[in-house]
């Protein structure tokens, strides 16, 4: 099955109105693109290192078109269907925002995350419950729903699309939320989670454990699996169960982080270990018969 995320970052840098009130403390009111930008960015980080596919449809600060983004998504979308076939691809579109509501911090300042969905959509409601999950989750916000609307960015699309509102920009609070970088982070991550439930894949945390170089011995794991992609998870669930330990996505380790690693995907080049074991095929199936084979000796 291939895995295809579209993102979008919603307005562009310049979008009239699409920004806070002034904020004294700033000197500077802040862009709604300076959240969605970044978030969208880190968001297809998250995802890349599962090994879904990412596209960006709106890739620059500019203010893409809505027409432009939707074209170039269902160009995409009729792409990986005509060339691999529907029931081999899973394709969605997220599309990221931050809400206002009268432009001015006095007032009625409503606030909270809402995850938008074309009226009727049952397999976007679906992705959007998953979404709604993680994002609950997080920093603390109202939560407002999954709330149907007809947009254009999730009606012109042809497949499953979601847009967020990840607070609101005349909100005194959330609007300082805004360039929060660990606040950027923690929307991506949740919204990547949601993603890949939907897709029934797991998520691997970036560091399972926390990796210190000088650690004793001692506290050291006695056995890790090293996977150089998602890809590769698949085939080394059976040989985890049967060790009983982690599996580390390839760029999750800095250091040591057991006395033995067995890889299984990539290469074995800058891994730190006493015992290095090497299972890697060619591809995921030469792997998970290399994997059959060492298990039989076990």
């Amino acid at each position: 099955m291939m895995y295809v995320v579209l993102r979008d970052a919603g307005h562009g840098l310049e979008t009239a109105g699409k920004r806070t009130p002034y904020i004294s403390s700033l000197g500077r009111a802040i862009k709604e693109n300076e959240f969605n930008e970044p978030v969208s960015e880190y968001f297809g980080e998250e995802l890349k290192r599962h090994g879904v596919i990412v596209h960006d449809i709106s890739p620059t600060t500019n203010d893409v078109p809505l027409k432009t983004r939707t074209d170039e998504a269902n160009r995409l979308l009729n792409f990986y269907i005509n060339k691999y076939g529907s029931s081999n691809v899973k394709i969605v579109l997220v599309s990221f925002h931050f809400n206002a509501f009268d432009g001015s911090f006095s007032g009625s300042n409503p606030s909270g995350i809402s995850v938008h969905i074309q009226p009727g959509k049952k397999s976007a409601r679906k992705l959007a419950n998953s979404v709604g999950k993680y994002l609950k989750q997080g920093t603390k916000q109202v939560w407002r729903g999954i709330i149907e609307q007809n947009l254009h960015i999730t009606r012109e699309f042809e497949g499953v699309a979601i847009l967020t509102e990840n607070g609101f920009m005349d909100h005194p609070d959330e609007a300082k939320l805004m360039l929060d970088k660990d606040f950027q982070k923690e929307v991506a991550r949740e919204t990547a989670q949601g993603v890949l439930e939907y897709f029934n894949l797991p998520y691997l945390p970036e560091s399972p454990i926390p990796i210190d170089d000088k650690k004793e011995e001692d506290d050291l794991l006695e056995v890790a699996i090293v996977i150089g992609t998602f890809n590769d998870y698949p085939a080394t669930e059976l040989l985890a169960n049967r060790l009983k330990c982690p599996i580390y996505p390839r760029n999750a380790i800095n250091g040591k982080v057991a006395k033995e690693l067995i890889v299984c995907g990539g290469k074995k080049e800058g891994l730190i270990a006493d015992k290095i074991v090497v299972l890697s095929g060619a591809d995921r199936y030469d792997t998970y018969k290399n994997i059959e084979e060492y298990l039989k000796e076990l």
